[in-house]
């Protein structure tokens, strides 16, 4: 079963969309009326926490800077020169293995494939 995911502003389009193709529930942070590009993390951590939704980010705030009861889990792409393809393809294997309800902090990262 696929994740229901918020993307952060800095997750390409191309990733969005491979991850849809593959199952996964995203929204944009561009795209939720109730928060928004200019949103806080914070703002962002509660949305997430409100929606049941995984953050997908590339920015190490969320888990470095907030507590991790404020969210409901964290994708974090650390290697931002992961293709596409690649990011849909490591979310959707982790999701194999790890329940969305399990998600605190995953490293999105080629050692998954």
């Amino acid at each position: 079963m696929g994740y229901r995911i918020v993307a952060d502003e800095h997750i390409e389009l191309p990733s969005r969309r491979y991850l849809r193709k593959v199952g996964h529930d995203v929204e944009w942070i561009g795209d939720v009326r109730e928060v928004g590009l200019s949103s806080s993390d914070e703002e962002i951590a509660a949305y997430s926490l409100a929606e049941n939704r995984l953050i997908l980010t590339q920015d190490d705030d969320f888990f470095l800077e907030l507590e991790l009861a404020d969210r409901a889990g964290i994708l974090f792409q650390r290697d931002q020169s992961l293709l596409a393809r690649e990011v849909g393809e490591v979310v959707d294997e982790m999701s194999r293995y790890i329940p969305q309800s399990e998600v605190r902090l995953e490293y999105v990262s080629r050692e998954w494939l």
